[in-house]
């Protein structure tokens, strides 16, 4: 026999007897759980439990990292009441701005700045 042929066979026996102990093996563990035998969690539950625990971890964090987002967000900007902000003509301050803000305006355009023309 060569030496592939002997390593073919080898490994064949040895496939076979691993699948007749591991038949053997779930047999047993069937037997034992039909007559109340338990033994613990599965890999599958243990897994779960833990992929479980770090979604709910994410899902804290996903809620404060978007509550944190929504506060800097609204503290970019100031918000002005609409009532507050409008201009009333009896203001005394409104008027006094309105006096400045006209007599900076030149009524007949703009005069020439050190020779050069300037159009508005």
């Amino acid at each position: 026999m060569s030496k592939a042929g002997a390593y073919d066979q080898a490994r064949r026996e040895f496939y076979e007897e691993r699948l007749q102990e591991d038949v053997e093996r779930r047999v047993a563990k069937e037997e034992a759980l039909a007559t109340g035998a338990y033994f613990g969690k599965s890999m599958l539950e243990v897994g779960m439990e833990l992929e479980n625990r770090e979604y709910e971890r994410w899902r804290e964090w996903a809620a404060r990292d978007v509550l944190e987002s929504k506060q800097r967000q609204a503290s970019m900007y100031t918000s002005v009441d609409s009532a507050s902000a409008a201009i009333s003509a009896d203001d005394p301050e409104t008027l006094v701005g309105l006096e400045e803000l006209e007599y900076s305006i030149p009524s007949q355009g703009q005069e020439l700045l050190e020779g050069m023309p300037v159009r508005p």
